[in-house]
């Protein structure tokens, strides 16, 4: 640089931050490159904050970006108490906020208000720079929150495995992830975050639907996130341990769904069932995890009923609940092999039921199965939609209740389409949840019966399905064992 351009800038500095900040206004990035050159001051600060705000308040991308390269303050304030960062989070700028955040920025600075870029992010609904945000460690001031945790969550990454837990911490009003990365060769982890369990992660496998034996079969109704309530059950009736490991030796446990929803332990219930399945296929027994509707709602987004322990987390972070269970996270991926009907011998397992309209479209187990899987992966389109309108639909296998009453869309079932439904399907009783019963019990002469005890109340007994040797047995947490049919 002339020694005279020097001079010039160095005796009239004022000068040439103005022609700097006239630069950015009228985005001439060439412009600003020259001025650099010559020596301007970039960190000049106004009550807008510095050329690198107003580039960024701007919009300018590339003059934006070229200021962080040439040494731009990171750390300089606005008015507000507003960094650089805060404000491109609010423009939604992914590029510059990835490139700031390479530099060393702050990623937790807080304004005037208190409030963390992460805040600003979310305001602006930018899912990229809030993902992006909440991998480097950035946290959200969120004030009023009680203390909670969720998680673990297990993402496939090309890092190799992310778990990570949802934390709010309320003497800090701050909720942030609380994540690691594990490398491609690791499939076991211990949790942290007050979680001592040891996670051990497989790949994914499709169930089989139609299955014979002669062990007992163990069946619980809609758990709704009550896994307290779910582990006494299994507990008191040695279908696990004191220690929640398996002890049904080769039996089957069967869950007919709606693990999800209304619950504070969603997430620990989930885990439970799928260290169960390693476990009891150790030493050949069998879990079954059936689809309910509140899997099929939360996996398209339909979070109306999600318990505000996760509203308020996900809420704070930004995050959708569904986003948790993604198609390539480690929960998301095994709850969409999942079947939706089920044969045991002769015993058909289905979360609301079969209807004769769904005997009469001639879909097989298997088809209503794959149908499902396909269009929880791919969501439905004019060539496919009229299959699966004949299991989303209210006479579907997710939320038909004609086996208990009448309603708009369709009539009770009568003993007679009842008996051909169970003709087509090839079995003896069908067993469901979905319809709420605060006795588990039987309906048309023992071929339907009812297992989805309300755990929420709890004035009303656990209780559970047994069926050993042919026989179904009502069973109560104390132990009474009562034949039903």
């Amino acid at each position: 640089m002339c020694l005279w351009i020097v001079l010039l800038i160095a005796c009239n500095p004022q000068k040439s931050n103005e022609e700097l900040i006239q630069a950015i206004k009228e985005n001439k990035t060439e412009e600003v490159k020259r001025l650099i050159q010559q020596g301007v001051d970039l960190n000049q600060v106004s009550s807008d904050g510095t050329a690198l705000h107003l580039a960024i308040k701007k919009r300018q991308k590339r003059t934006a970006l070229l200021l962080v390269e040439q040494g731009a303050s990171l750390v300089s304030r606005d008015s507000a108490g507003l960094t650089p960062l805060h404000w491109a989070l609010k423009r939604a700028l992914p590029e510059v906020v990835k490139r700031m955040t390479e530099q060393g920025c702050d990623l937790n600075a807080r304004d005037k208000d208190g409030y963390t870029p992460l805040n600003y992010a979310i305001k602006a609904g930018n899912q990229q720079n809030i993902q992006y945000l909440l991998r480097k460690g950035a946290k959200v001031y969120k004030n009023g929150l009680s203390e909670a945790i969720d998680g673990p969550y297990v993402d496939w990454t090309e890092k190799g495995m992310y778990a990570y837990y949802l934390k709010h911490d309320s003497l800090s009003s701050i909720s942030f992830l609380s994540g690691k990365y594990f490398d491609g060769g690791i499939r076991t982890f211990t949790g942290w975050e007050g979680d001592s369990c040891t996670y051990h992660i497989r790949d994914t496998q499709i169930p089989k639907c139609r299955i014979k034996t002669q062990e007992p079969v163990f069946v619980l109704g809609d758990v709704h996130g009550q896994y307290d309530r779910m582990i006494r059950n299994l507990q008191k009736n040695g279908v696990i341990d004191e220690k929640l490991k398996w002890n049904w030796g080769k039996g089957h446990l069967v869950f007919v769904g709606d693990i999800f929803d209304r619950g504070n332990r969603v997430t620990e219930a989930l885990w439970l069932i799928y260290r169960l399945e390693q476990e009891a296929e150790q030493v050949g027994g069998q879990v079954h995890l059936v689809f309910g509707n509140h899997e099929l709602m939360v996996l398209n987004r339909d979070i109306r009923y999600i318990a505000r322990k996760y509203k308020n987390l996900c809420g704070s972070l930004g995050l959708n609940y569904t986003q948790l269970f993604h198609p390539n996270s480690v929960l998301g991926e095994w709850l969409r092999s999942k079947n939706s009907v089920l044969q045991i011998n002769d015993v058909l397992f289905v979360h609301g039921g079969i209807s004769p309209v769904q005997t009469e479209s001639g879909m097989t187990l298997e088809q209503i199965n794959n149908n499902t899987r396909r269009y929880l992966e791919a969501g439905a389109n004019p060539n496919n939609q009229e299959e699966f309108n004949q299991i989303m639909k209210s006479h579907g296998p997710f939320w038909y209740r004609g086996y208990f009453r009448s309603s708009s869309r369709y009539p009770k079932i009568s003993e007679e389409k009842l008996t051909n439904v169970l003709a087509q399907l090839d079995v003896s009783t069908v067993v469901v949840g979905h319809t709420e019963t605060e006795v588990l019990s039987s309906s048309f002469r023992g071929r339907i019966i009812d297992v989805n005890i309300p755990l929420a109340e709890e004035e009303i007994p656990n209780q559970a399905l047994l069926i050993e040797d042919g026989e179904f047995y009502h069973l109560t947490e104390n132990k009474v064992k009562k034949r039903l049919k």
